[in-house]
């Protein structure tokens, strides 16, 4: 689950070699060979990441060996004919590979029929972007950037408040709305698959429906990300638990700092997130109601956290208004995004909430896991939230 987003793509590969043949029950031995950046430092190393290891992007059991020629190698092998995604890091999300002009790539993504060798070159390193100088910053409109020490964590992280086109003339306060994963909402060169275009959406919104909201946006944790999005542990993957620490830091922390500095209507806030996200913005709606009137749950990744069914189930109090939504093509397995999602929907309606009044459920057809819908669907997930 590479910083929450699994993107559906192609992989560009070169098959060198090919033995034509599968090796024992049904498996293919693949030999993977990598170029990667003349840059590179000489003493990182170099793993490959991807749904057959719980996106580990630092799994020692996953780390390629250097070969003379100065490219790396490794042997794997998968049942025949499965399509695999993954990515190649040098040991976490914030040092993933990007594209040929800096931009993020979808995941790679193949299915393996033949044993054999293929090639695959890794243009760019993600921390290395501005600092080989490609990359396209695409921030629009009036958008901040702070660091902030996390006490609940003993982290720091980088915030990101946008301000409406009409904050410096009106005088007015504002609702604002809470969003994990900052790095990806309002600038491609920051992002880990492609902006959502919060910024962009926004400014459009005013222009056309007069439409102001605050946003703030947290940075994950990269390598803590999972960590960090997830309220439970979850013990196949021996990640997770920091949840409501994260939570707790918006809560005490963040909020009271933004209500302060800024002119906010402190009474209208709302949370959203996708994936892990996803979990998260719903989880902070129930267990700080008094605070989350409003929750937006995008693609959430409710599989690594089911516990998170009872905990809404149980809840006395849940927030005002919820937008829930997935698509019809995400991961390697879509049923299981929908399945999951479905079962949220129903103990959302077992507790009160009424489809359409203050439950907006959306399915979008074709959609997969990444930014690009996710902002596509944010304009009207925000409207209908803090619309009225």
């Amino acid at each position: 689950m590479p910083e929450g987003s699994t993107t559906s793509g192609t992989t560009t590969a070169t098959q060198a070699t090919s033995t034509g043949t599968t090796t024992t029950a049904g498996t293919v031995k693949v030999i993977f060979i990598v170029s990667v950046p003349d840059y590179t430092p000489e003493n990182d190393s170099i793993y490959i990441a991807g749904d057959f290891n719980g996106w580990n992007p630092g799994d020692e059991r996953y780390k390629l060996r250097k070969r003379e020629d100065g490219r790396w190698e490794i042997t794997l092998e998968f049942p025949y004919g499965k399509t695999i995604e993954f990515k190649f890091t040098r040991g976490s999300w914030e040092t993933v590979e990007k594209g040929k002009n800096g931009e993020e790539i979808a995941n790679r993504r193949f299915a393996f029929k033949e044993s054999g060798t293929y090639e695959f070159t890794v243009y760019h390193w993600r921390d290395y972007v501005e600092e080989v100088g490609v990359g396209e910053h695409t921030i629009t409109g009036n958008v901040k950037t702070f660091k902030m020490t996390i006490p609940q964590l003993n982290r720091t992280r980088r915030i990101w408040v946008y301000l409406p086109p009409d904050y410096g003339t009106s005088g007015k306060r504002y609702p604002v709305l809470y969003m994990f994963d900052g790095q990806n909402l309002f600038d491609r060169a920051t992002s880990f698959a492609g902006e959502w275009g919060v910024d962009e959406a926004l400014e459009r919104l005013y222009s056309e429906k007069n439409f102001s909201l605050i946003v703030v946006g947290i940075d994950n944790g990269g390598d803590k990300r999972i960590d960090e999005y997830a309220p439970w542990v979850n013990e196949e993957y021996e990640r997770g638990g920091e949840g409501d620490a994260m939570v707790r830091f918006i809560v005490e922390t963040l909020k009271p700092y933004i209500d302060s500095r800024y002119r906010t209507e402190p009474n209208e806030t709302g949370i959203m997130g996708s994936s892990l996200g996803g979990l998260m913005a719903v989880y902070a709606g129930f267990a700080y109601p008094e605070t989350f009137k409003y929750v937006g749950a995008m693609s959430s990744a409710f599989w690594f956290n089911p516990e998170i069914y009872d905990f809404v189930r149980n809840a006395t109090a849940g927030p005002e208004k919820i937008y829930i939504d997935w698509g019809t093509l995400e991961g390697s397995d879509p049923s299981e995004m929908i399945v999951t999602n479905e079962k949220m929907v129903e103990i959302l309606k077992e507790k009160g909430y009424v489809e359409g009044e203050n439950l907006l459920v959306v399915e979008d057809k074709g959609a997969t896991h990444n930014e690009y819908y996710w902002g596509r669907r944010f304009p009207s997930a925000v409207l209908w939230l803090f619309g009225g």
